[in-house]
């Protein structure tokens, strides 16, 4: 039997120019390519700002930082500015170990 492993994007609120978003589960190979293209479609056209809530984000391994870093990217071109908030002490270990705080404003819980 399989099994799907959850993920869940969530959009907060839209107001000012800041997109604020949430996701939630497990980030792995398998999560990452259901989820990133909702995420990419949300953050294009956002304003000035998105901001991800990663409080409810249990796991992530490298294809999710990757994502993270297509994100950033994609919102820099589109003149837009990205910020993670509120990351789990796991998966915030991970995104330190791979220095995403260097190049994106993070927040850890």
């Amino acid at each position: 039997m399989n099994t799907v492993t959850p993920i869940t994007l969530t959009t907060e609120a839209r107001g000012s120019g800041v997109t604020h978003l949430a996701l939630a589960g497990e980030l792995d190979l398998d999560t990452v390519t259901r989820i990133e293209p909702a995420l990419m479609l949300v953050s294009a056209g956002s304003g000035t700002e998105v901001v991800l809530d990663l409080a409810g984000l249990t796991f992530c391994d490298a294809s999710g930082v990757q994502l993270f870093m297509r994100l950033h990217r994609r919102c820099a071109v589109d003149g837009v500015r990205l910020r993670l908030c509120r990351i789990p002490r796991r998966p915030g270990r991970v995104l330190r170990a791979f220095g995403v705080d260097r190049t994106i404003p993070c927040a850890f819980l």
